[in-house]
C-alpha cells in the first residue's frame, strides 16, 4: 500500500499539525484519518463537537462536567498506527452540507501532489489565452504588471443602489467598499474558526465558512428559509422610513383611489417609462398586453387600474436614469396596496407581479418572508378568479368567452404565478404550491386570435422560460415528496427527472441556444433574456444532480459521484461566464431585469461557491485544474451584486466570507494563495490578475459537446494515478461513445 504524507515540501511537520495517511484510489474506503476529539470523548466513543468548531471545552465534556482534554499529536499518532478510528468519525455528516465524508474529496485527500506538479504546470501555460479585446467586464482595469500605483485600479463611484446603470456601462470596484475594518467579533469569530487553521481544511469546515451563505442540496438557502419550529421568534419591527415626500393623504370613506394630480407623469415620461418596462421588464413579467394599455392611456386614462400604472412606474423608474422617481411609484404602491383587497380583480393581480418585481431593487426588512405572502396572496385571488381552469377551456377545444386580451392576460399571469412560486418558495423550502404545473401553458404559440407580432414573439420566450421553470417546480416536489428517505437522491422516483433536462436544451430553437467558446471566456448573448434563462437553466441542473452527487458514495470504476461532480462543476462554471456576459454586455441592470433580480445572481453564486471549494480541494486535475480562477470570478460577481443590492445582513455574511477565503479584502477578490493548504492547485494556480486571462476549461465546448457530456449513459470510473493519463480523456470518451447529436 503507497501512503502519501500531508506536508508541504520542503517543510517538517509544524507543531500542533495533523498528518493524514491516504491509500490508492479503488481503496478509499480504507482510508485512515487522524481524529481530533477530546481525551474524555475518544474514551466513551461519543461525538466531539470540538473537532470541528476547535472550541474547548467542548458541548459532551461540559455537559458531564467532565475535564476536556484536547488531542495531541502523540494522542493521535497512538490512534493511526493501530489503525483505530473512534465511532464519532463514523457517523454520517449532516444532509444540509457538503461534507468531507460524504463525498470524499476534502482538502487532505492529496495524493499524487508532486507527481502532478510539472503536468500542471505545463498544462496551464499551454492553456491559457488571452481573454477577448471586446469584453467590458474588466476592460477598464489594466493589468497589475503594468501599474505602477495599484491605487490607480479602483475608482470611487456613488453608492451604487441609486445610481442609474447604463446597459453598456462597465462597473468599477470601489475602494472604499473594502476599506472599512471589518467588527472586532468577526475577526475574532474569524481568527478561532475551522477554517483559519490548515490543518483543519476538509469540506465539512468550507461549509462551515459559508455559514448563512450556504445552499444545502435540496437547493434551500440558510439566509432566505422561513424560520423553522424552536427558532427564537424574531426582533419587535421597528418603523422604517416611510414615504415622506408622498403628498399628504387623509383616507376618506368612499373615495376613489387615484393618483394624485400632482405626481401623474407627462405623456412622454409614462412613454419612457413603457419603453423600459416593455423592453426591459417584459420579457420577465409579461402580464401586459401591450398595445391595450397603449389605447387606454391615450383614450381614458381612468380606465387603467391606478394600482397597476404605479407598479409598471416603480418597475420602469428603477430603471431608468432617475432611480429615485421609481422608489417614489413604489412606496405610492404600496400606500395603495390595502385598498385593492376588497375583492379579486385580474389588474390587481397583475400589479401585485409588478410591485413583487419593484421590490427587487430595495427589500426591506423581511423581503424574503413578504415576497412569499404575496405570492399566496396572488395564487388565492387567481383561484377565486378560475384562472387555474383557463388553459383546460382550450385544452378541451372549447371557447373561454374572453376577449383575446384578457384570454392572453389570465395566461400569462398564470404562468407568471408558476414562475414566482418556485423561485420565491423553492429557496425557502416551501412545499405548499398553489399552482398544479398541469394547469399552466406551455405551448409557443397561443391559440388567441388577433394577437400582434409583438405579442405572439414574447408568448414565445416565456414559454420556454416557463418550462424550463417547470423543471425546477418537478424537481422540488420529487423532493418533499421523498425527502423522509434516506439516500432520496438515489431514488428512482427523483433520478426520473433527469430526462428534463437535454428535453429542454433540445427544444430550444437556434436563436435561443449559447455556444460557450473553449477559452473560457464569457460567451456572447443575443438578449439578457438569453442569457438569464439558461442561467437558470444552468442552476436548475446543479439542483437535479447535487442531491445525486451527495447520495453517490460509491467510489469504484464503476460509481456515479465523478459522472454527477463533472455534470454540477460544468454548470457551475457556465453559469460564472453567463453572469459575466451579461454584466459585460448589459451592466448590472441585465441582472436586475431577470425575475427576482439580483437575489437570483447572488443565490446562483452562492449555490456554486460549495462546487467551486470542493473542486479546488480535489486531486483530481481535471476538476481543480481551472477551479481557483472561477471561484474568483464569481466571487468577484458576488462583490458587484452585493454592493449593488445592500441587504444589511446578507452584507455582514459575504464580508465574513470574503475574509475567510480572500488574501486582501481591501481589494477587489483574489484568493488566498495558501488555500486550501496542499491542494494538487496550491502554488501553481493563483487567482486571476485584474486583466483576467482565463485557462481553457476541459469541458468547456459547444452545445452539442455539453449535451453529450452532461448525459451520457456511460458511468466514468475515477481518474487514474497514471501521469500520462490526459486531463481531458473522460470528455473523448463521453464524445466517442455517443452520437454527435444532443439528446
Amino acid at each position: 500500500m503507497q501512503t502519501f504524507s500531508f506536508v508541504p515540501p520542503n517543510m517538517g511537520p509544524a507543531e500542533g499539525q495533523k498528518n493524514y495517511v491516504f491509500v490508492d484510489e479503488h481503496n478509499r474506503h480504507k482510508r485512515l484519518k487522524v481524529m481530533r476529539a477530546c481525551n474524555g470523548c475518544r474514551k466513551r466513543k461519543i461525538k466531539c463537537d470540538a473537532a470541528t468548531t476547535n472550541t474547548w471545552p467542548c458541548s459532551a465534556c461540559t455537559r458531564l462536567k467532565l475535564v476536556c482534554i484536547p488531542p495531541t499529536i502523540s494522542q493521535d499518532g497512538d490512534f493511526s498506527s493501530h489503525g483505530q478510528m473512534p465511532e464519532s468519525s463514523q457517523q454520517p455528516g449532516s444532509m444540509n452540507v457538503l461534507h468531507a465524508t460524504d463525498l470524499d474529496i476534502s482538502a487532505q485527500n492529496i495524493s499524487h501532489q508532486h507527481l502532478l506538479t510539472d503536468r500542471t504546470q505545463t498544462q496551464y501555460m499551454g492553456s491559457v489565452r488571452a481573454y477577448s479585446d471586446d469584453s467590458r467586464l474588466y476592460q477598464t482595469q489594466p493589468s497589475l504588471e503594468h501599474v505602477q500605483d495599484p491605487r490607480h485600479l479602483y475608482q470611487d463611484i456613488p453608492p451604487p443602489h441609486l445610481v442609474p446603470i447604463q446597459h453598456n456601462q462597465t462597473f468599477h470596484h470601489n475602494p472604499n467598499l473594502y476599506t472599512a475594518s471589518p467588527p472586532q467579533v468577526i475577526l475574532k469569530s474569524l481568527a478561532t474558526a475551522p477554517y483559519a487553521k490548515p490543518e483543519q481544511s476538509n469540506a465539512e469546515d468550507l461549509s462551515e465558512a459559508l455559514g448563512d451563505l450556504k445552499i444545502d442540496e435540496t437547493g434551500v438557502a440558510a439566509y432566505i428559509r422561513q424560520p423553522r419550529k424552536g427558532d427564537r421568534d424574531p426582533e419587535v419591527p421597528t418603523a422604517e422610513e416611510g414615504d415622506l415626500k408622498l403628498p399628504h393623504f387623509i383616507p376618506t370613506s368612499g373615495a376613489t383611489i387615484r393618483i394624485p394630480p400632482e405626481l401623474m407623469p407627462s405623456d412622454d415620461e409614462a412613454m419612457e417609462y413603457f419603453d423600459i418596462y416593455f423592453t426591459h421588464i417584459h420579457p420577465y413579467v409579461p402580464v401586459v398586453h401591450r398595445d391595450h394599455l397603449y389605447q387606454q392611456w391615450q383614450s381614458d386614462k381612468t380606465s387603467i387600474s391606478p394600482l397597476l400604472l404605479e407598479a409598471i412606474f416603480a418597475c420602469a423608474g428603477r430603471m431608468s436614469d432617475d432611480p429615485s422617481q421609481g422608489a417614489q411609484w413604489l412606496a405610492l404602491g404600496n400606500r395603495h396596496e390595502a385598498a385593492f383587497m376588497e375583492a379579486p380583480r385580474l389588474s390587481t393581480i397583475q400589479a401585485l407581479l409588478l410591485l413583487l418585481k419593484a421590490r427587487e431593487g430595495s427589500p426591506k426588512k423581511g423581503y424574503f418572508y413578504r415576497s412569499w405572502q404575496t405570492v399566496k396572496t396572488m395564487v388565492s385571488m387567481a383561484k377565486d378568479l378560475d384562472l387555474h381552469e383557463h388553459k383546460s377551456y382550450h385544452s378541451e377545444g372549447h371557447f373561454c368567452g374572453l376577449d383575446s386580451v384578457e384570454c392572453l392576460v389570465q395566461t400569462r399571469v398564470w404562468q407568471t404565478l408558476l414562475v414566482v412560486e418556485t423561485m420565491i418558495g423553492g429557496p425557502q423550502g416551501r412545499s405548499d404550491f398553489g399552482v398544479d404545473p398541469d394547469t399552466v401553458e406551455y405551448g409557443t404559440s397561443l391559440n388567441i386570435p388577433n394577437l400582434d407580432a409583438f405579442e405572439i414573439e414574447r408568448s414565445r420566450l416565456f414559454a420556454y422560460f416557463t418550462r424550463n421553470v417547470r423543471s425546477i417546480r418537478l424537481m422540488t416536489d420529487s423532493y418533499h415528496k421523498l425527502k423522509k428517505q434516506p439516500d432520496w437522491g438515489a431514488d428512482p422516483r427523483f433520478i426520473e427527472n433527469n430526462n428534463l433536462i437535454p428535453d429542454w436544451l433540445a427544444s430550444l430553437p437556434p436563436d435561443l441556444q449559447v455556444t460557450y467558446p473553449p477559452d473560457g471566456s464569457p460567451p456572447w448573448l443575443p438578449s439578457h433574456l438569453v442569457g438569464n434563462m439558461h442561467s437558470h437553466f444552468q442552476l436548475s441542473i446543479i439542483i437535479l444532480h447535487r442531491p445525486q452527487l451527495l447520495a453517490s458514495k460509491s467510489f469504484t470504476a464503476g460509481g456515479k459521484w465523478r459522472t454527477h461532480m463533472v455534470l454540477c462543476y460544468n454548470s457551475a462554471r457556465n453559469l460564472c461566464r453567463l453572469q459575466e456576459a451579461i454584466v459585460g454586455s448589459f451592466g448590472l441592470n441585465g441582472l436586475f431585469y431577470m425575475q427576482r433580480g439580483i437575489s437570483f445572481t447572488v443565490y446562483g453564486i452562492l449555490t456554486c461557491t460549495m462546487l467551486h471549494l470542493i473542486a479546488i480541494t480535489s486531486p483530481d486535475p481535471e476538476l481543480n485544474s481551472d477551479a481557483r480562477i472561477y471561484f474568483t470570478r464569481h466571487m468577484r460577481l458576488l462583490e458587484q451584486c452585493a454592493t449593488a443590492w445592500p441587504v444589511p445582513d446578507l452584507q455582514e455574511s459575504i464580508n465574513q466570507l470574503r475574509l475567510a477565503f480572500s488574501a486582501d479584502i481591501n481589494k477587489p477578490f483574489e484568493l488566498k494563495r495558501s488555500f486550501p493548504y496542499g491542494s494538487p492547485a496550491d502554488q501553481h494556480h493563483p487567482s486571476p490578475p485584474m486583466d483576467s486571462r482565463y485557462m481553457a476549461t476541459p469541458f468547456s465546448s459547444s452545445g452539442a459537446e455539453q449535451s453529450q457530456l452532461a448525459y451520457g449513459h456511460s458511468p466514468t470510473p475515477p481518474i487514474s494515478s497514471d501521469v500520462n493519463d490526459k486531463p481531458n480523456q473522460m470528455l473523448q470518451e463521453l464524445v466517442q461513445s455517443h452520437g454527435q447529436n444532443p439528446s
